[in-house]
């Protein structure tokens, strides 16, 4: 793989959660396409400043956001992030750590689930960064 021209965002399963940083990435739009990230103290900080499970005191909970950043920084700190595309056929598949976290194919059923709950919302965004081409070919999040 060759470093990420622009970084950006690598979208992860939650819609509350945090993103990690894409590092990464190769094959954009063929058959074999990658990213890996990681997840960095800047994720973090978003993610403890936004603080959607109300962990800190500006949201009723205990940690400052300072806490809240360490303690998530010493969880995430070795976890690495990777995605794989086959863009022809419209398949991905993603890993957080030693997780395998999600897998789709595109394009969705009309009636895929597409709500946060479903973990879809940051797939499609991962195929919209590995294969921009194929996503506007099947219509991706349109």
């Amino acid at each position: 793989m060759v470093p990420a021209r622009a970084a950006g965002d690598f979208a992860l399963a939650s819609c509350k959660g945090w993103n990690g940083t894409i590092v990464e990435r190769e094959g954009i739009d063929t058959a074999s396409a990658r990213m890996r990230g990681i997840v960095t103290k800047a994720d973090l900080q978003e993610y403890c400043e936004r603080d959607p499970g109300g962990e800190t005191r500006q949201s009723g909970g205990r940690l400052t956001v300072k806490q809240c950043v360490e303690k998530y920084l010493r969880q995430e700190a070795r976890a690495a992030l990777s995605a794989q595309a086959n863009c022809r056929t419209g398949v991905i598949s993603y890993r957080y750590g030693d997780r395998n976290a999600g897998r789709a194919r595109f394009p969705l059923r009309a009636d895929a689930d597409t709500s946060c709950a479903s973990g879809l919302p940051p797939i499609i965004e991962q195929f919209k960064v590995l294969c921009p081409t194929a996503a506007k070919r099947f219509k991706v999040d349109q």
